[in-house]
């Protein structure tokens, strides 16, 4: 059994009470998490971070007085290097925002309990990984020090097959894996770029994407026509005189083919990786 000593320390900055109880009796129920002090007023969380030093921050996006990036903006230039801040809200049009701000991660409201599961192995790794001597060190190493442009881990998120992606669709947010996309593609009567998933869902993107914002997701995506990207993990070879593209199964029988002119950037692509 930890002591509270090695506890992770966490504080909530919510001005709903419910939504603050939920959350502090879920982290409760976690034998290795800790609930040091709550709040429900923004203009309060400066001092109370400051006095608490806690290694986790949870705050809501929007309340009155201040927003939660306003809060993290005043503390931007004193915080810890090291604290954890997890920005959660009713609202997923504050992601992208979150994305760019000083955050770790972003939790939707009402969350399900898998994604608080999910966020909370991240904590974990994250602390286990980069503190020094203890959870609440604010010491830290060269590795785990962030730059100002990546302080929610947007590289982690956006870079590895084992991170989620957050993508804008048509309908919400949607948060996938790179290894879960198989490729997407262009629809002439929609105008719309269609995401096709591993397990055959189909989402439709939002009408501002386009070819090099759906590229940037990860680099495993190609673009092999016009109207076309795929995902390289799932590509076996290129037949010689039909461009053809050969992909294992399940998708062994798909008809994709390598347009002329995107051939000799999806060769450079594949002798990179």
């Amino acid at each position: 059994m930890q002591t509270d000593q090695d506890k992770i320390k966490v504080v909530i900055v919510d001005d709903e009470p419910q939504s603050i109880l939920r959350l502090e009796n879920d982290l409760a129920a976690l034998e290795d998490f800790e609930v040091i002090a709550t709040s429900s007023s923004a203009m309060s969380a400066k001092t109370l971070v400051m006095s608490m030093q806690p290694d986790v921050l949870f705050i809501d996006v929007e309340m009155p007085g201040q927003t939660g990036f306003e809060v993290l903006q005043s503390l931007r230039d004193e915080m810890p290097m090291d604290l954890i801040v997890v920005f959660y809200s009713a609202f997923n049009k504050y992601m992208i925002d979150a994305l760019r701000a000083s955050a770790f991660d972003f939790l939707l409201k009402p969350y399900q309990q898998e994604e608080l599961e999910l966020i909370v192995g991240r904590i974990r790794q994250k602390l286990e990984g980069g503190a020094s001597s203890s959870l609440g060190s604010t010491a830290s190493s060269p590795e785990s020090q962030q730059n100002p442009q990546d302080l929610l881990g947007l590289n982690s998120l956006l870079g590895t097959s084992g991170k989620r992606l957050a993508v804008q669709t048509i309908s919400g947010l949607l948060m996938v894996k790179p290894d879960e996309v198989f490729c997407c593609t262009f629809d002439e009567d929609t105008r719309l770029w269609h995401l096709r998933l591993v397990n055959g869902q189909i989402h439709k993107l939002k009408k501002q994407t386009t070819a090099k914002s759906v590229l940037s997701l990860s680099p495993s995506l190609v673009q092999v026509r016009q109207d076309c990207i795929i995902n390289l993990d799932y590509l076996i070879s290129i037949e010689n005189y039909t461009l053809r593209c050969i992909f294992s199964p399940p998708f062994d029988q798909e008809n994709i083919t390598v347009s002329r002119r995107c051939y000799k950037a999806v060769k450079e692509k594949l002798e990179i990786l």
